[in-house]
């Protein structure tokens, strides 16, 4: 998975504001970078146009030698993974359904290797196998977040977009969590990308980038 991100040019904007002009950078695989975040500052519609989830975007967004912003639906799910901080879930389905659905459009693995994939996800983030027969409704805010991840990582992607993960969370659940995805990255050399204000979080990433006048600032912390 040894492959940068290069984001060149990127424009986004909705008809009433600019929210990014020309953001131009460059990520090395396997790093975790953290868009330090305030209010209404639009950082997850930036996660949402490197992801190549929105229309009312200019630019590129390199993985290895593909455009996600022009990337078939089909590959760019089976490269990119998306965490949302809220919903994302789909309510007639599971919790294992939902982990489950980008195996099942996007894999050609039986039920059986399904499953394996599905609970090796889940032990990797500590979430109880009991979890998996309860409907979106039943879960807590925190348990929500935790889902969304399991869904995002069970097909392997390069490119990671979590956007604040962190809410509710206990500090010790933070510290493993954060750990696992510095793993990951380390091991695959995948790329995962963050909103968050949370020290713990900001404490660990690789880089910090700092949302300023429609720009990406680099800072330290």
């Amino acid at each position: 998975m040894n492959d940068s991100l290069k984001i060149q040019s990127l424009r986004l904007e909705y008809p009433d504001k600019l929210l990014f002009d020309d953001i131009n950078l460059t990520v090395a695989a396997g790093s975790l970078v953290v868009f330090e975040t305030n209010v209404l500052d639009g950082a997850t519609s930036l996660l949402k146009g490197i992801a190549g989830m929105l229309n009312n975007i200019q630019g590129q967004v390199w993985l290895g030698d593909s455009n996600l912003l022009t990337l078939g639906a089909h590959e760019r799910a089976t490269r990119v993974g998306f965490v949302y901080e809220e919903q994302g879930l789909i309510s007639l389905y599971n919790v294992f359904q939902n982990i489950a659905l980008p195996l099942e459009f996007h894999t050609a693995l039986n039920p059986n290797q399904m499953e394996s994939r599905v609970l090796a996800t889940l032990d990797s983030l500590s979430i109880a196998p009991s979890l998996l027969e309860q409907q979106p409704h039943e879960l807590n805010d925190v348990q929500t977040r935790l889902v969304n991840l399991a869904r995002a990582l069970v097909i392997d992607p390069q490119l990671l977009l979590i956007d604040e993960l962190e809410g509710g969370m206990p500090d010790d659940m933070i510290d493993r969590t954060i750990a696992m995805l510095i793993d990951r990255g380390k091991t695959l050399g995948s790329i995962t990308l963050m909103t968050s204000s949370h020290e713990r979080i900001l404490r660990e990433a690789d880089r910090v980038l700092k949302i300023d006048d429609k720009q990406l600032r680099e800072t330290e912390f």
